[in-house]
């Protein structure tokens, strides 16, 4: 019962990650006199130092992400201005206890692609707070957690941050999400893991 409420409820979180894209996104309004967006490619670096049983059920796990990522538009999406990107997972360490709970470490390397970034910003100034989603996936060097598991996991997140523009027109973002990694029972162990990640993105 448990594995099968897991199955039925990750269509859902990915529909409430995702739901900016469902209605407009063919259309694009002239938003340059209420908006500062300009497109930008990114330098992106995330830390996840622990991990917690939620729907995930590894604990004392430690997350590490080099992305690379461009933000290419900005739409009005269920009367929501949303910023669209996507981000390549350069370089992805997990490391994470065998048991799920303290015992001995695993460390596994990767890399991964996340094509659905969306941030909302929530008011018109430069610097300003903003929401985020995400969704992508990582391939790792072996399976997660172990023989029974997969190599390929999806990642999903939804946070918040702070954009600050400096002086010279450079701009940066710091914030938070609550990530989940598993890989959504494609393997016999699905495990998953929750943790909160920090994140720092220059925007170029």
């Amino acid at each position: 019962m448990e594995l099968l409420f897991k199955f039925r409820t990750l269509p859902v979180v990915a529909l409430i990650l995702l739901l900016p894209f469902s209605k407009g996104a063919a259309q694009q309004p002239d938003l340059t006199e209420t908006s500062s967006f300009n497109p930008s490619f990114t330098i992106s670096g995330s830390f996840a130092p622990y991990s917690f049983r939620a729907w995930g059920k590894v604990k004392n796990s430690q997350q590490l992400f080099l992305k690379v990522g461009y933000s290419y538009t900005e739409l009005d999406l269920l009367s929501f201005r949303t910023q669209l990107g996507s981000e390549l997972i350069v370089s992805g360490i997990v490391n994470y206890p065998l048991d799920g709970n303290g015992g001995e470490r695993n460390t596994l390397y990767g890399f991964g692609f996340l094509p659905l970034i969306a941030n909302m910003p929530l008011n018109q100034n430069l610097n300003h707070p903003f929401v985020t989603s995400s969704a992508g996936f990582i391939v790792t060097n072996s399976q997660f957690p172990n023989i029974n598991g997969a190599r390929l996991n999806f990642m999903l997140g939804l946070g918040a941050g702070y954009q600050f523009t400096t002086d010279s027109n450079n701009s940066f973002q710091v914030g938070w999400k609550l990530s989940h990694m598993s890989n959504a029972f494609i393997a016999p162990e699905n495990p998953g893991i929750d943790s909160i990640m920090l994140f720092v993105n220059f925007l170029l």
